[in-house]
């Protein structure tokens, strides 16, 4: 009975290591072709996470690198279910801890979301990634669901503030093994993490601010994906400059979701007291 529990324990951490090796990829790759593409480079494009997943397919031989993704992202979404569900982390019961808890949920949809778009690759079926603003545009036509896409956007935008909040106090960092060293490794990582955790909240609240003006407006045409949202700050916003700071925020909050891999203390085994995720 004890080596049933040991190894469903060790295939729960090594889901949750591989999980964060392919959403780390994902981030790295929309941020590095945003770079490419603001320094001219041929093979650099200001996409999402669909393009991204493409790109990243395309490296390996046939359809090899689609189905490593899927591998990966479904790995990642059994792990933020897990979370949810089992409360490794020790959050607890409390509302507060109830709501990160569901975060946890909501953010397996949205991995779900990826992993759907690398499947449609591997299988050949169309995968574009699009399904973001099909679902809104489908919401937009209900008065319950622009009040729906309204919450959501109520959503993201408390999710943005939650991550400039974990950017400031770097809670991540208890998490992390003695491995990555003290002073000569562990700081500058933290650093690094919290811009590009910060970087993506900012997203987050772009994001969730269209989604507010959509359901207002009852417009699909205010609603934005990743793609989109990168594309407004290039050329409408703050220009190069502007897309700069995103490309490489999403390139460190990439190199987080390795360090996460590398050296993050994962328990899979309940705790009883609350701890900082």
């Amino acid at each position: 009975m004890r080596l049933v529990f040991l190894a469903g324990s060790i295939s729960v951490i090594s889901l949750a290591r591989i999980g964060y090796v392919a959403k780390g990829l994902v981030f790295l790759a929309i941020g590095l072709l945003s770079l490419l593409a603001l320094f001219g480079f041929a093979e650099g494009r200001v996409t999402g996470s669909g393009g991204a997943i493409h790109v990243l397919g395309r490296q390996a031989p046939g359809r090899v690198g689609f189905g490593l993704l899927v591998g990966g992202l479904a790995a990642h979404i059994f792990w933020r279910v897990y979370q949810a569900l089992v409360d490794p982390d020790g959050k607890g019961r409390s509302p507060l801890a109830l709501i990160k808890r569901t975060g946890f949920l909501i953010s397996a949809g949205f991995y779900t979301s990826m992993m759907l778009v690398a499947l449609g690759a591997l299988t050949g079926m169309a995968g574009s990634g699009s399904g973001w603003r099909n679902a809104g545009e489908n919401m937009v036509g209900h008065s319950a669901g622009r009040v729906l896409l309204g919450v959501i956007g109520v959503g993201l935008i408390a999710t943005a503030g939650y991550q400039l909040y974990r950017a400031w106090s770097q809670p991540y960092r208890k998490r992390w093994t003695t491995a990555m060293g003290i002073g000569y490794l562990h700081l500058p990582a933290a650093w690094l993490s919290a811009y590009g955790i910060a970087i993506r909240g900012g997203l987050f609240f772009l994001l969730g601010w269209q989604l507010m003006r959509a359901g207002w407006f009852a417009s699909s045409d205010e609603i934005i994906d990743v793609a989109t949202a990168l594309w407004l700050i290039s050329r409408e916003s703050w220009g190069d400059l502007g897309l700069g700071v995103i490309a490489t925020g999403l390139i460190c909050y990439g190199v987080y979701c390795l360090f996460n891999a590398a050296f993050r203390t994962i328990d899979p085994v309940p705790r009883n007291q609350d701890s900082s995720r």
